[in-house]
């Protein structure tokens, strides 16, 4: 009897023990787990506003034509003037990416930049505003703000003066390359198509994705169709100065000069883009052409307008682009000033040893002579004054060249070399991107004593301005 009264309550003790124990289990896991709170958004070490500045900063300078490593070099230099020294840059083509990194965690930041290239007044204004800031370091949602003004300003030249500096840009660049005679009635026709069709593309999304292909397509009709009257039977001449403002001359530089610098990324990218757009251009060409049917033989003229009109090429390649590209009042003087210096470096590269050495010269030259004239009275920044010389080198003309010629060869029937078009192309491009590495390179190691030289020649001041300025002086003192 006390056996069983003992084995019940064995039993009823290990009952409540099992029970109790499942229940705690059932507790443990079918209580909800606790909330895991998110953890509240901490600010990075810099000041949102600085980030901003700097992303926005570092896209302008894309679309001002700057290379990668210059972009990262720039935004280093005006990081480190505000006081920070733990970010970080990748610049691209297409986007700037900005990373904050401490001892527990980092930060990242990105914004994306468009393919183009911004107006001459607002590279000015781009590049006073960094000056700036190197020199006071505003504040940062200031400088933002200024930024912001200068990159939503209207262009400073009127529509119709864009296109009547399109036209003046074409005749140019045709009267440098090509002086025929009889061909200055095309570069007219074209450059005003080719002006009109831009500006069409900027309100328009569709024609500005096919304006290569389109205004090349409507440049090989006109020009192939009316031989005798706007080319005086070499149409061939009329493709690259109408043109010229599309060739993207630099993306495959500055590509090249990424490639060479070690920016892999940015290079190929910028290479591969600039390729397409010569191809887009050269099947542009090509379907122009083609919808021509047989190609007639007219009369050639072989005129020529004399040795002066390269020199008056350069003239109307400044006062064109200028117009065009909206420059900086009291600048034009200085933009020509380098566009001689540019031109007579490649003239004398020819005549010494070939087409690829006066692209290299005038590579060399226009950098340092965009250097030399910073800091003189009216003067434009260095970049302002370099892009003009930069495009009159026309970087992608041997390509688009060579493959028109293909274009024209393979509709008539006639074979043509194809490797010696690229290899020309790529020579061509190559030249350009050492010479202007090599200026850089020269201009930043040897600015001080060539600036010191120059001012011997073109002061600063001219000598009235001192007179003035101590006549200003004695009276003020009396």
């Amino acid at each position: 009897m006390a056996s069983e009264e003992y084995s019940s309550r064995t039993w009823r003790v290990t009952r409540y023990r099992v029970t109790h124990a499942f229940a705690k289990v059932r507790e443990v896991y079918t209580k909800a787990p606790p909330r895991t709170t998110a953890h509240d958004p901490v600010d990075p070490p810099v000041p949102a506003d600085l980030l901003n500045l700097l992303c926005r900063l570092g896209v302008a300078l894309v679309g001002a034509g700057e290379t990668s490593a210059r972009v990262q070099l720039i935004l280093d230099k005006l990081s480190r003037r505000y006081g920070t020294d733990n970010i970080h840059f990748m610049v691209l083509p297409t986007a700037v990416f900005v990373r904050v990194r401490t001892d527990n965690t980092s930060f990242l930041d990105m914004l994306d930049a468009r393919v183009g290239t911004l107006p001459l007044d607002q590279i000015d204004g781009l590049y006073r505003l960094i000056d700036r800031i190197e020199q006071d370091a505003p504040p940062p949602s200031r400088a933002s703000d200024d930024l912001a003004t200068i990159l939503t300003q209207k262009p400073g030249s009127p529509r119709w003066l864009i296109l009547l500096g399109q036209v003046v840009l074409t005749v140019g660049i045709g009267m440098m390359l090509n002086p025929g005679a009889r061909a200055l009635v095309g570069y007219v026709v074209l450059g005003l198509v080719v002006g009109a069709l831009t500006q069409l593309a900027d309100k328009v999304k569709l024609l500005s994705m096919a304006l290569p292909v389109v205004a090349s397509a409507v440049v090989a009709i006109l020009a192939y169709g009316f031989p005798g009257a706007l080319a005086g039977g070499q149409p061939q001449q009329l493709l690259i100065p109408a043109v010229a403002t599309l060739l993207p001359g630099a993306m495959l530089t500055n590509g090249t000069i990424e490639l060479a610098t070690g920016s892999m990324v940015a290079g190929a990218s910028r290479v591969v883009y600039g390729i397409n757009m010569l191809f887009l251009l050269a099947l542009g060409s090509y379907v122009g052409i083609s919808l021509l049917g047989p190609l007639s033989d007219p009369p050639v003229s072989h005129a020529q307008l004399g040795w002066w009109a390269p020199i008056v090429g350069v003239l109307l390649i400044g006062c064109g682009h200028s117009w065009r590209s909206s420059a900086p009042q009291n600048t034009v003087g200085w933009l020509l000033l380098v566009l001689y210096i540019t031109f007579a470096a490649q003239l004398v590269g020819k005549h010494v040893s070939g087409p690829l050495t006066g692209a290299f010269f005038g590579g060399v030259v226009a950098v340092n002579a965009a250097y030399l004239i910073q800091g003189r009275k009216h003067a434009p920044p260095t970049q302002v004054a370099f892009l003009p010389a930069f495009w009159m080198l026309v970087p992608g003309g041997i390509s688009l060249t060579g493959i028109s010629d293909l274009v024209a060869h393979s509709l008539s029937g006639v074979a043509s070399g194809g490797l010696e078009v690229l290899v020309s192309a790529l020579l061509s491009v190559m030249s350009i991107a050492l010479g202007v590495m090599v200026g850089s390179g020269l201009a930043t190691a040897h600015t001080p004593r060539v600036g010191t030289i120059i001012d011997t020649v073109v002061p600063r001041h001219l000598p009235w301005h001192h007179a003035e300025s101590a006549t200003d002086k004695s009276d003020s003192d009396s």
